[in-house]
């Protein structure tokens, strides 16, 4: 049936029915199976019906591509329009038995000739893929036996191919597959269809969206290359499209793409051009892509020979090696590419052919680049040379060989001492890669000679921390080679004092070889470092070492399944050895221990306390009753959790066993799975417990404490409630017993109270009234942080914060209410003797500030007290306010204004004020929850209400500061200022300024301010440099101004209109900050006090500036050297010339000193000062007195250039020197006298000095 609608529909030219076939056969529904029909066609049959599509494929082509008319049918055409318009005339058509010339040329009798039809329908795009598509299917319908080709098929084929480059779309696709099939078919005159192809195919697999099928495709046809002349000029564009295959990173992604690239490399006029492609794929490539390249020049140089194998070795391979070795490898990715590719290349070295042409590429430059000057040079050939190692020539006897080899030997031994500790870092690197794969070949002298110099030299290096560093990474890589085992075992146990290096780095480092010490059993790890030094460093030092020492001494200290009581003897033991150590233990250990068993732990501790609980208050009521304490595991109604500690071993009862103080520490599983029966027979005599031991009782608590904040976040998950309901349960009902017990233990009561925090309060209602009641008990004399921080964190872990705020408020108020009611009069009578009554919780304003700041100062209290009571802080910010009007009259005291309300609360209130300000700013009501907006509604407060803008605040305080504070800082007076007589009055107003800075300073930071706000915080900064002369705002304004400019800059808001002229920016306020410091230094010699790390502030501003606001940085800097050159002329007039002793920067003293300095330390900020002094020298220095004062400074940084290169001090001294050629001197007559000749003499002296040190520096410097 198939078969005859087939024959049918071609036969008949049914366009319709024929694609229909195709798109059954396409169909996975359909049972339509076109191979099949095929088979069963006759020759005949197959002939016809190709003779028919071939008809259809002419057609469709020649309306797609339509033959140029010749000569004669232009005629025939212009005779023909003659004719129409003759009236009642006809169209003469001439040679009507010519027939046009068929694109494939041949005749076709009894076919319907398509030149001698009108085309009545377009080109049929559909159709012409149909055909080629049914010649794919007919190709592949064969598939054992011989393939029959009809001629026609033949023919429509190579036509297809000769035009395939001006086919488009899919039906050029579908060429492509019909070509490439008849090729790997290996047909009949494949030759002839492959040609036009191959280039179409180069180029699919090269475009940026080609994808691996492409390249795929492209290798299964590789063998079509050897048809081709690549040679001949004609081929030059397939040429071209084969060298971008070089370049093109998707031929690196599949086996098949680098088979391709290797086959290119065959033809030796391609290795160059292809090379050059793949180098300038380098800088870009990944690190698996580097080493594919490797592959495609292995795989190239395996199947070369001749002339192909010498282009590869020396064009290619050796090029490569040199480029490793001189590129820098500070500059992106292509050293550490070139450099693996490399390694890739070494990897095949035990190979002796291989090996040997290695050497031979090497030999010529690699032992001379290891003596090279340049340290990255030298580097770069350490790293290749151990990579390489051994470097041998199957050429040569064995003699040489051995001499070769001693070579090397000597060569890293040398390099390990290098003077660039770049080089020394890659040899040390280098030397622990060979003694790990080459240890037993490697003489034991040389070994010996080689761990000197790492453990006795490098491992104690001062210059580098990180060649410290990789010395004990390469311990650490040795401990993996098992012939190099019983050297460390002697060697290790005497480099445990690296484990005290100062840097970070090789701390971590030496516990992670400790770590695979342990894992790899070489020796016991406490024998290099004892564990009470582990333990020491555990306690003091950062988290990641703390993480890493944990995970060490987890195993020792809490094995995970063993029994109860060895658990709490090891606990128990590492408390008696470090308390501290032990709260850090368990802070990160619970984080490597399942929630099961860490609450079982937090149970078994928590039941052996309340055991010995049991037993104190039995020993201290009566001997008669002995409690039962056997029943307490799993109390009645309890659900019990799985894995829960059982009651056997969960009591430290008096005479079960003791741990020894001192006695040796639990180390390893092994070592203490079975304990010692004898010293347990010795502590039962010993009727004591080690419970008795209030340390270890608070330290077994802290555990609990540790174990339940670090878990908080998993016991609040819902399928976890079972245990937090343990917890909260077992705890609860042993909690007054331990109270009553432990009562005269003032430690471990505020412990209890801590935990007890994390209990309902239902629970323990008692306790919250307590804390509120030692709250109100506090004295000033008792203000520490200690006393009232636990009372703090408990309350607000019960939600009752708002207690704490309204003690607080009130507090406040009465402090408040103090210095508004005292007058001086009081405070004088006051002064004198009479009798007192002491009031019983008198009013503490200043423990006031210290709870609100303990309640914002942790994390977690702080969330959930803005979440909750924020109207409270609103209140309290509101009353608060009232500081500046205390600070206001007492700046118009000499005394304080009463002793609640102190100098030292009125700061402490301000900065407190401010600080609240900030944290309150643009509240998120969205973010809430539904339930707590409906709170608030309930209470009767508006959400609205609970709305601040901070900015707006402190834009009201700046107004206030600077009507009432700023004018306090200096008085005024004729001629120069001073400060104030009252020194406590102005330590107030530098406080009060600063904490302002401050507070404005961070809210710039978190972006919660405007452009309005920016600038006129810059205003008054600015304002406030100019007066004040004491330096006690630099440092502060500098960050200021910086914060300032980021947040202008983040926002572009750098242009707005907000900039008013009385206000400034943040390049004013750095300018001005510049000018107040020669104004200080013209009467001071050293910084002030506040101002000490002023040089570090500097350094990081103008860096912060260069980094992102370039521009800006060379307006500041330019003041800079303007201020600079300033007081170089302050100095030259003040000592009448220049003191040629001077040799160093720091010996000017004053704003030179200190920003010069800075910028010397900075290379990019040292080429910035140069370039604003070369500018600045150009434009606006115009007197002898400024030239001779940059003259003498560039003479001193010549001498004391540190990172000021010498190009930018020549650039500024051919400017200095431009401008001494333009400057006119004039000579005094001898008729001067007086003052006009003195003037005259000091003017001609310095222009002498002037000359002789331009001089000087234009001869030193090389300056033509």
């Amino acid at each position: 049936m198939a078969k005859q609608e087939l024959i049918a529909s071609v036969k008949d030219g049914q366009h319709a029915s024929f694609l229909t076939l195709l798109q059954n056969h396409r169909s996975k529904r359909s049972t339509l199976n076109l191979k099949e029909v095929i088979l069963e066609l006759s020759r005949v049959q197959k002939e016809e019906l190709w003779m028919h599509l071939h008809s259809w494929g002419n057609e469709q082509l020649t309306k797609l591509i339509p033959e140029e008319p010749s000569e004669g049918d232009i005629q025939n055409d212009q005779h023909s329009a003659q004719s129409e318009d003759k009236p009642g005339g006809k169209v003469q058509q001439s040679n009507q038995n010519e027939k046009p010339t068929q694109i494939d040329g041949s005749g076709g009798q009894g076919v319907p000739d398509p030149w001698n039809q009108e085309p009545l329908e377009p080109y049929n795009e559909k159709l012409m893929e149909g055909i080629i598509e049914f010649a794919c299917i007919y190709l592949n319908a064969f598939q054992d036996g011989e393939i029959y080709i009809p001629d026609k098929l033949l023919e429509l084929t190579v036509l297809l191919h000769g035009i395939v480059k001006v086919l488009e779309g899919s039906v050029q696709r579908g060429v492509l597959s019909l070509c490439e099939l008849w090729w790997l078919k290996r047909l009949e005159e494949r030759d002839h269809t492959i040609g036009n192809a191959l280039p179409l195919l180069i180029g699919a697999a090269t475009t940026k969206s080609a994808q691996k099928k492409d390249v795929i495709r492209l290798w299964a046809i590789h063998d079509a290359l050897q048809v081709v002349n690549l040679s001949n000029p004609e081929n030059k564009p397939l040429v071209e499209k084969l060298v971008v295959c070089a370049a093109s990173a998707i031929f690196l992604s599949c086996d098949e793409g680098i088979k391709w690239l290797a086959l290119l490399f065959s033809w030796d006029f391609l290795v160059p051009h292809l090379h050059q492609a793949i180098k300038s794929l380098l800088p870009e490539c990944t690190r698996l892509q580097s080493e594919k390249i490797a592959g495609v020049y292995l795989r190239a140089w395996k199947n070369s020979q001749g002339n192909v194998r010498q282009a590869l070795e020396e064009d290619c391979i050796q090029d490569l090696m040199y480029a490793a070795i001189h590129v820098d490898p500070m500059s992106g990715r292509l050293s550490a590419n070139l450099h693996h590719l490399l390694h890739h290349i070494h990897r095949h070295k035990r190979h002796h052919v291989v090996a040997t042409t290695i050497f031979t590429l090497y030999d010529p430059f690699l032992w001379r680049s290891l003596k090279a000057a340049n340290g990255l040079v030298r580097m770069n050939a350490t790293g290749l040379l151990s990579d390489a190692f051994p470097l041998t020539d199957s050429s040569l006897n064995q003699e040489e060989r051995n001499n070769l080899l001693e070579r090397q030997y000597q060569e890293i031994i040398t390099l390990l001492l290098d003077p660039c500790h770049l080089v020394r870092i890659a040899a040390i690197k280098g030397v622990f890669t060979i003694l790990s794969e080459f240890w037993l070949m490697i003489p034991s002298r040389i070994i010996k000679i080689i761990f000197q110099k790492l453990l006795s030299d490098l491992l104690y290096d001062a210059s580098s921390a990180e060649v410290r560093t990789q010395v004990i990474k390469g311990l650490t890589v040795l401990v993996d080679c098992r012939d190099a085992i019983p050297f460390l075992t002697e060697v290790l146990p005497r480099q445990g004092d690296a484990f005290d290096d100062m840097s970070v780095n090789v701390r971590i480092a030496f516990v992670k070889l400790l770590l695979k010490v342990k894992s790899s059993k070489v020796s016991r790890y406490w024998e290099i470092v004892p564990v009470h030094h582990l333990l020491h460093r555990l306690e003091d030092d950062k988290p990641v070492v703390c993480k890493l020492l944990t995970q060490l001494l987890l195993n020792s200290f809490h094995p995970v399944h063993h029994e109860d009581q060895d658990l709490l003897h090891r606990s128990l033991t590492l408390l008696e050895e470090n308390r501290a150590a032990a709260r850090r233990f368990y802070q990160y250990a619970s984080r490597k221990l399942d929630l099961p068993s860490t609450v079982h732990f937090m149970l078994l501790i928590w039941r052996c306390l309340r055991n010995y609980a049991l037993a104190q208050k039995a020993q201290e009521s009566s001997f008669d009753e002995e409690p039962e304490i056997s029943d307490i595991a799993s109390p009645e109604g309890q659900p019990v959790i799985d894995g829960q500690a059982s009651n056997k071993g969960s009591t430290l009862r008096r005479g079960p066993f003791r741990v020894g103080h001192g006695s040796g520490v639990p180390v390893d599983d092994k070592e203490n799975a079975d304990s010692g029966t004898d010293g347990q027979a010795e502590d039962d005599d010993d009727g004591s417990s080690p419970l008795d031991n209030p340390a270890l009782v608070g330290g077994l608590l802290d555990t609990i404490v540790i174990l339940w904040t670090s878990n908080a976040h998993r016991l609040a998950l819902p399928q976890n409630m079972k245990y937090l309901e343990a917890l909260r349960t077992r705890i609860s009902k042993s909690m007054p017993l331990f109270f009553k017990i432990f009562k005269d233990n003032n430690e471990v009561s505020q412990t209890l109270l801590y935990l007890s925090s994390f209990l309902p309060r239902t629970l323990v209602p008692t306790l919250v009234g307590h804390c509120l009641s030692r709250l109100r008990a506090l004295h000033s004399d008792q203000d520490s942080e200690d006393s009232h921080a636990t009372y703090i964190n408990a309350l607000c872990n019960w939600n009752r914060a708002d207690d704490v705020l309204e003690l607080a408020s009130e507090w406040l108020e009465r402090g408040f209410k103090s210095g508004l009611d005292a007058s001086i009069k009081e405070r004088r009578r006051s002064r004198g003797r009479g009798v007192r009554f002491c009031e019983t919780n008198a009013p503490q304003p200043l423990i006031a500030l210290r709870l609100i700041r303990q309640i914002l100062k942790h994390p977690l209290n702080k969330l959930s007290a803005l979440d909750r009571n924020r109207h409270l802080f609103l209140e309290i910010t509101e009353n608060m306010s009232k500081v500046k009007d205390m600070i206001g009259e007492r700046l118009r005291q000499t005394e304080e204004l009463s002793p609640l309300c102190s100098d030292v609360f009125l700061c402490e209130c301000w900065a407190q004020y401010l600080s609240l300000i900030a944290v309150l700013h643009n509240p998120s009501l969205e973010g809430q929850e539904p339930h707590n907006l409906q709170d608030k509604d309930d209470d009767g407060e508006n959400p609205d209400d609970l709305l601040f803008n901070s900015s707006a605040i402190l834009s009201l305080c700046l107004d206030w500061a600077d009507s009432v504070v700023v004018p306090a800082l200096v008085e005024e007076i004729p001629g120069k200022r001073k400060l104030r007589a009252a020194d406590d009055a102005i330590a107030i107003v530098v406080s009060v300024l600063n904490n302002l800075l401050v507070t404005s300073t961070h809210l710039l930071m978190i972006g919660a301010a405007d452009g309005t706000f920016a600038y006129r915080i810059c205003g008054f900064v600015d304002s406030l440099l100019k007066k004040d002369v004491s330096g006690s705002f630099w440092q502060k304004s500098l960050l200021l101004a910086l914060e300032a400019h980021r947040f202008l800059e983040a926002y572009d808001l750098y242009h707005e209109e907000n900039e008013a002229a009385e206000d400034g920016t943040p390049v004013d306020v750095m300018n001005s900050c510049m000018t107040s410091t020669l104004a200080y230094f013209r009467l001071h010699e050293d910084l002030p006090k506040n101002a000490v790390d002023l040089k570090d502030t500097l350094v990081m501003v103008l860096s912060s500036l260069g980094q992102n606001f370039r521009r800006y940085q060379n307006e500041v800097m330019v003041h800079v050297a303007a201020t600079v050159v300033e007081h170089v002329c302050w100095i030259v007039d003040k000592s009448k010339g220049v003191d040629t002793e001077v040799t160093k920067i720091i010996e000017l003293g004053g704003c030179t000193s200190l920003m010069v300095g800075a910028c010397q330390s900075n290379a990019k900020l040292a080429t910035a000062l140069m370039n604003s002094l070369a500018h600045f020298v150009t434009t606006a220095v115009h007197d002898i007195t400024s030239l001779l004062a940059v003259s003498y400074l560039l003479t001193i940084l010549v001498n004391d250039s540190e990172k000021i290169s010498r190009y930018s001090l020549k650039q500024v001294v051919v400017a200095a020197d431009s401008i001494l050629s333009s400057i006119i001197i004039p000579v005094s007559s001898d008729t001067e006298e007086g003052e006009s000749s003195f003037v005259f003499g000091f003017y001609e002296e310095y222009a002498k000095t002037t000359k002789v040190l331009i001089e000087d520096l234009k001869s030193s410097l090389g300056v033509l």
